[in-house]
């Protein structure tokens, strides 16, 4: 039985599915992040981590000696550059055809089911990246929390701690994100807070989780926590807005008119959990362009992968097989 692999390796987990040559999803597992292979000890995470998930999804079915397994096909889709998780992935699996490309490239093939259209991508980080009829690319964003990622969950926890400390200096309103913050961080002033932050206890992932509890002081009526979410929503919908301008440009001139081709927008990640954002977002797209489709992914990212793997291979499945694949993973 030929095997296809599909893996999605991103800050906060790693998921691995594993499917015959009919599509038939046989098996699926979880681990860690396996990103940020340039850090300390990186490289041998991902070594780790995705030789787990893959040696899980192999003993689900049962294989004797995973470790040995060649599969006909193996596209992963990692956070950040590729190179490194390349060179490293090429040495631990075994596979007669073997793609890692960025997690923008699998996620928009899973949103839209491999059809054109749009994904914009709000997790710890935020992208957004799209493909036309004519197979024509474009990408915005993806700049790490340094130099970008506007919207992110660290973005919308950055936003929220700034508001806290402003409001201490009494230079901003009252926010019921100050206390709720503290209790999250486990600090009692704000001191404290970037004191830990700085010592290293408190890291990027800890900011990016305070996103739950702006979306939870946001629905408790919360106007500073509102406005941290209209305006992370209003940061994605550029992203949005930018890839359309690129690949998706209004048809000129009278003989066009009426006949402008609709397009999906999708969006995936943490951040879209909010109904706050999603609403902010989906409204703010659609008044730029009324030929976008907003709507949630179709697939989640992995299955983006696993698509791309029979791409790869040469294997077009067909659309009713693909569009079973959501029930699988329930």
């Amino acid at each position: 039985m030929k095997l296809f692999l599909g893996v999605d390796g991103g800050q906060t987990s790693t998921q691995t599915v594993l499917a015959d040559e009919n599509g038939t999803i046989l098996a699926r597992s979880s681990g860690g992040p396996s990103n940020h292979t340039e850090e300390p000890g990186g490289p041998e995470r991902l070594e780790r981590v995705v030789l787990g998930t893959v040696r899980e999804a192999l003993a689900a079915i049962h294989v004797a000696k995973p470790d040995e397994q060649t599969f006909a096909s193996a596209c992963f889709g990692m956070t950040g550059e590729t190179d490194i998780k390349t060179r490293i992935l090429q040495r631990i699996v075994r596979a007669e055809h073997l793609s890692v490309v960025h997690d923008s490239v699998n996620a928009l093939a899973g949103a839209t089911a491999g059809q054109p259209g749009i994904i914009v991508m709000g997790g710890t980080g935020s992208v957004a990246r799209g493909v036309n009829e004519q197979g024509e690319e474009a990408r915005v964003g993806g700049w790490t929390h340094m130099f970008g990622d506007e919207g992110s969950a660290y973005w919308i926890g950055r936003a929220a701690v700034r508001a806290t400390l402003a409001e201490y200096d009494r230079m901003a309103p009252k926010t019921i994100l100050t206390p709720m913050l503290f209790e999250r961080l486990a600090v009692s002033s704000p001191y404290q807070l970037i004191e830990k932050y700085y010592a290293g206890t408190l890291t990027r992932d800890h900011l990016a989780g305070l996103s739950v509890q702006v979306d939870e002081a946001a629905g408790r009526g919360d106007k500073v926590a509102q406005e941290i979410l209209r305006q992370a929503a209003h940061e994605l919908a550029q992203y949005a807005r930018a890839v359309i301008a690129l690949i998706f440009p209004h048809p000129e001139g009278p003989a066009h008119r009426g006949s402008e081709q609709k397009f999906l927008v999708c969006y995936a990640g943490g951040v879209f959990q909010s109904e706050l954002l999603v609403k902010g977002f989906t409204d703010a797209v659609m008044r730029s362009d009324r030929r976008a489709e907003v709507r949630a992914a179709l697939l989640p990212p992995v299955l983006g992968s696993l698509l791309l793997a029979y791409r790869a291979a040469g294997v077009e499945l067909p659309r009713n097989t693909v569009s079973s694949w959501t029930k699988s993973m329930l």
